[in-house]
């Protein structure tokens, strides 16, 4: 029996071990939250779109509540608690703090922006936990008042347990004093919020009490200059209005208007109220962590819609992209689509090309080349066919001008319209401002792809004909090589070509002979085939080198959903937090 309980006794204990190695919930958030920081600290948002500014400083201030406030409070929950004096300009944190502490710590007058440069006030027996940048890490502290980083001061008549941050000005005409509050209240356990009687209804302040009723911050309000006269109609006004916001479980603090003393502090009596309850707070260990569980899960919840809009974000961007994308595509296929179009009616036997075609019609040289023609089964060309010049070539040279400059129009047209388009958006605006509007570029090397075409149709036709190497064979190449240009610029429906190269150039008797042959015929088309081949290449290559610029913002596709993915554990370890809370404490 006896060793029967030691067994029982050691599986219990066994289990017991067990469950307290098991990770709690708070080892779960941590690491979703820590998931999110390594997300939004690398996501960009490059393309100048409505969402990617606010985006951008969305993800900058998750990243920095995440390390000043969320991971080190998870991690030391029942750690000293933060509350942050914030307000607007004039409001009297300053000296609200300095009396509390009744001590001129903090400076404070009429010269704006006073609070330069924070100020964290604790007990001595805090020092070490709020000094040794476990909280608000970014922060670089100093023992000294007057220089530009966090003041960390020690107060005696503060009680253990709650520390006073003094924030700078909420509505700072100094931008970066504006940011750093922001940033501060977002880090703290608790808001000691101050305004005063002639402002407490200005849109700034309660913008910023908004915003902390919806990350479901702590916040208390003091209320401070009031005229005891009008003490009651003001506080009833103010308390109101805290309603309305649903607001009304914050504790409201007034202040009356007095004189300060020689040290410029209020009468200690002023403050007593607000002095009495952050010391039932910091006394109070229970009420302490229920506000601070407030906050921190208020913070925690709101993170997954914060995050959520990231993600929104970056489905912008990517769709930007690829409508931007498109508009390039679809303005150079257009382009395409006219070239081969132009092409296929016969569009190039116009201007110089119709003048050379005339000069070969008048001077015989056409009918010498049919009857010197190449076939796949005979080479035939008299001796004095052989002794002729080659046929044709200021015909085709006539065509390798007209053809290039089809592709040089058709890549300035698409070029134009892909500006006209880009800058009908802000992210394309944005890259042509950065990268210059690029106009069409492909000038000579589309004449070096025709000159190259024509040399693959002068070999194509040398694999088709007899081996021998004469005269006769090359002036037959020659006129084969001729004919089939004639072939792959001529209109292939002739009714749509007339309007477009006249009835004489389609109905020419001459022209129905050369694509009467039908090996001429086939490789006409077989040259047409490769010729527009080749323009699509070209095109192709402009194309992507308009994209470079899209390519080289590197947007991240994949960004909105490792986004969903980290917001999405978030929520599955939120909801096993609150409960555990209390144990992780």
């Amino acid at each position: 029996m006896e060793k029967r309980a030691d067994i029982a006794e050691a599986g219990q204990t066994d289990a017991w071990r067990r469950r307290a190695e098991r990770p709690g919930p708070e080892t779960f958030l941590l690491a979703a939250l820590s998931e999110v920081r390594s997300v939004a600290r690398t996501a960009r948002y490059p393309l100048a779109v409505a969402s990617a500014g606010p985006a951008r400083e969305g993800a900058a201030a998750i990243v920095t509540q995440l390390d000043d406030y969320m991971l080190p409070r998870l991690r030391r929950i029942g750690a000293p608690m933060l509350a942050v004096v914030g307000g607007s300009t004039g409001a009297g944190k300053s000296t609200l703090v300095n009396s509390l502490v009744r001590a001129p710590v903090s400076r404070a007058g009429a010269l704006r922006p006073t609070t330069r440069a924070p100020l964290l006030v604790c007990h001595p027996a805090d020092a070490t936990w709020f000094g040794d940048r476990a909280v608000l890490p970014g922060l670089v502290r100093a023992s000294q008042p007057g220089v530009e980083r966090l003041q960390v001061i020690n107060a005696p008549l503060l009680v253990p347990g709650i520390a006073l941050l003094d924030a700078p000005d909420i509505d700072s005409v100094v931008a970066a004093n504006r940011t750093l509050a922001r940033e501060l209240l977002a880090a703290g356990d608790l808001w000691l919020f101050v305004t005063t009687a002639a402002r407490y209804a200005d849109a700034v302040p309660w913008r910023v009490l908004r915003e902390a009723r919806e990350r479901g911050t702590v916040v208390a309000i003091v209320l401070d200059r009031v005229p005891p006269e009008a003490r009651d109609d003001i506080t009833g006004h103010l308390a109101r209005m805290l309603a309305a916001q649903g607001l009304d479980e914050a504790p409201l603090f007034t202040i009356s208007e007095s004189t300060l003393d020689a040290f410029g502090l209020l009468p200690e009596a002023d403050v007593a109220p607000v002095k009495r309850w952050l010391d039932g707070v910091a006394r109070s260990g229970a009420q302490r962590r229920h506000l601070i569980r407030r906050t921190l899960f208020g913070a925690v919840a709101a993170v997954g819609p914060r995050v959520d809009s990231l993600a929104a974000a970056a489905e912008d961007q990517v769709n930007a992209a690829s409508v931007m994308a498109g508009m390039v595509r679809a303005a150079y296929a257009a382009s395409m689509s006219d070239v081969e179009s132009s092409i296929k009616c016969g569009a190039v036997l116009r201007g110089e090309v119709l003048s050379r075609w005339q000069e070969l019609l008048a001077s015989g040289e056409l009918r010498l080349a049919l009857r010197a023609t190449t076939g796949p089964r005979r080479t035939q060309a008299s001796a004095a066919l052989a002794e002729r010049p080659i046929p044709g070539r200021r015909f085709q040279t006539a065509v390798s001008t007209a053809l290039a400059g089809l592709i040089v129009e058709a890549d300035v047209a698409a070029a134009l319209q892909c500006r006209q388009r880009w800058r009908s958006e802000p992210a394309g605006r944005a890259l042509l401002d950065a990268e210059g509007d690029q106009r069409g570029t492909v000038g000579d090397a589309a004449f070096d792809l025709v000159h190259d075409w024509q040399t693959w149709l002068r070999a194509a036709v040398n694999a088709e004909a007899p081996r021998a190497r004469t005269r006769a064979r090359s002036y037959a190449t020659a006129s084969t090589a001729l004919l089939a240009t004639i072939a792959a610029v001529a209109p292939v429906d002739d009714d749509e070509a007339v309007a477009v190269v006249g009835a004489a150039t389609v109905r020419s008797v001459m022209m129905r002979r050369v694509l009467a042959k039908p090996d001429i015929r086939a490789l006409g088309e077989r040259a047409r085939a490769e010729l527009l081949v080749r323009f699509s290449n070209l095109l192709g290559a402009e194309v992507d080198r308009r994209l470079a610029a899209l390519s080289d913002a590197d947007v991240e596709v994949g960004l909105s959903q490792r986004l969903r993915v980290a917001a999405g554990h978030v929520r599955a370890a939120q909801s096993g937090f609150d409960s555990g809370l209390e144990d992780a404490a």
